[in-house]
């Protein structure tokens, strides 16, 4: 049997950095994961793809081990996947508020905004720690260190007067503010709000807009390609920018995608914007993915600070869904030692990007075995299924 061969389009979510630092990122990790799994794993030179896109082939050369995998594939057959980086850095960065009061001011108003039109009969039926991500950057960035500097005033007001007391609390208050925020990135938390406050708006900006229609067309053209196998994956707010370029196919397609076609979502926060009950066009595009035919993988980990976890990307739509979604945690507390798994999930900025990693033992659904074996996504839910008894 010839080697699997599929293709891949990758959305990240509102990061500036682009293509190269993406493409490092796999092909470290495809070393890890070829070595834990013992697959021949090459990375290839990124290449333009456009528009807009960049694009490396990933071939995994099979095993020493012979046999079959669960699909009945044979194992040394391996695969070849295209990997195309769907290129939106440039939109991100034009977005990308700099000017620090601008910054304190605009995520002010977008928590604002969040607080009064989130959708609190749905929003309250979600478990505590899903909603504490709605506002986990707000607290953590701005909540937090403010408290802290108030702390602090009282004892330096006391011991070096009122005036001097405040400014030393200040001074103190910002330094440590600041070394939190770098900490926990929480300056690109904020910026994430505020885009997504952006979004829920009527119509998506042009120049997103513009852009997902563009992805939308180079998605549709690998429909009448050879392939096995056509996956759609996003990361975090490529998510929700997924959700028009989807509407967009399935009107296109008449509600059908081709079943070798599946979107994958990883650390999705769909129902940041979903439940805001101003984001009309968006619960449009929503309600047209919701009612078409496709295979939809979502992984969500409640332990990531920036992913609404485990809520149905649907739930606000006024019609059940008909996609046919998976949805589940990666339980990568099963997959690394308990030393890892603690160290890592302390981190939530970088806890978000290991959906994109791989561990001390194989998942499944492990996003290298995914993107680059033999394995077709059916046949690795299912293994993921029976291995976690879902």
């Amino acid at each position: 049997m010839p080697a699997f061969k599929r293709k891949i389009f990758y959305l990240s979510g509102f990061d500036p950095r682009g293509a190269r630092f993406y493409h490092q990122l796999y092909a470290e990790q495809a070393g890890l994961f070829g070595r834990t799994a013992n697959r021949a794993i090459s990375v290839g030179k990124r290449r333009r793809a456009p528009p807009h896109s960049v694009a490396w082939t990933i071939e995994d050369k099979g095993s020493d081990e012979g046999g079959s995998d669960e699909g009945g594939r044979d194992r040394d057959d391996g695969a070849v996947t295209d990997h195309v980086f769907l290129g939106w850095d440039d939109v991100v960065r034009s977005h990308w508020v700099k000017n620090p009061l601008a910054l304190l001011r605009r995520s002010v108003a977008a928590y604002w905004n969040f607080t009064r039109l989130l959708d609190w009969p749905i929003v309250k039926t979600f478990p505590w720690g899903v909603r504490f991500a709605f506002y986990y950057p707000g607290v953590s960035t701005i909540l937090l260190p403010i408290l802290f500097g108030l702390l602090l005033a009282l004892p330096l007001i006391l011991l070096l007067g009122s005036t001097w007391g405040v400014a030393a609390a200040a001074l103190v208050g910002i330094a440590v503010a600041m070394f939190v925020v770098k900490k926990i990135q929480g300056f690109w938390l904020l910026r994430f709000i505020i885009f997504n406050d952006t979004l829920a708006s009527e119509r998506l900006p042009a120049d997103v807009d513009d852009r997902m229609a563009e992805f939308a067309g180079q998605i549709r053209a690998s429909f009448d390609e050879d392939w096995d196998e056509i996956l759609f994956v996003t990361h975090s707010n490529g998510s929700i920018l997924a959700v028009p370029i989807m509407a967009q196919l399935l009107e296109e397609h008449g509600g059908a995608l081709p079943d070798r076609f599946s979107l994958v979502t990883l650390g999705s926060c769909i129902a940041l914007i979903g439940n805001r009950k101003d984001s009309r066009r968006f619960h449009a595009l929503l309600e047209r993915v919701g009612q078409g035919d496709f295979r939809w993988l979502d992984i969500g980990s409640i332990t990531d600070g920036a992913c609404i976890a485990g809520i149905d990307p649907c739930i606000s739509c006024a019609q059940p869904r008909r996609a046919r979604l998976f949805q589940t945690s990666p339980r990568w507390f099963r997959y690394c030692d308990p030393a890892t798994y603690e160290a890592r999930r302390r981190n939530k900025y970088e806890t978000h990007f290991d959906y994109l990693r791989t561990f001390d033992r194989i998942s499944p659904l492990d996003y290298l075995a995914i993107s680059s074996g033999p394995r077709p996504l059916t046949d690795s839910i299912a293994a993921f299924k029976a291995e976690n008894d879902v």
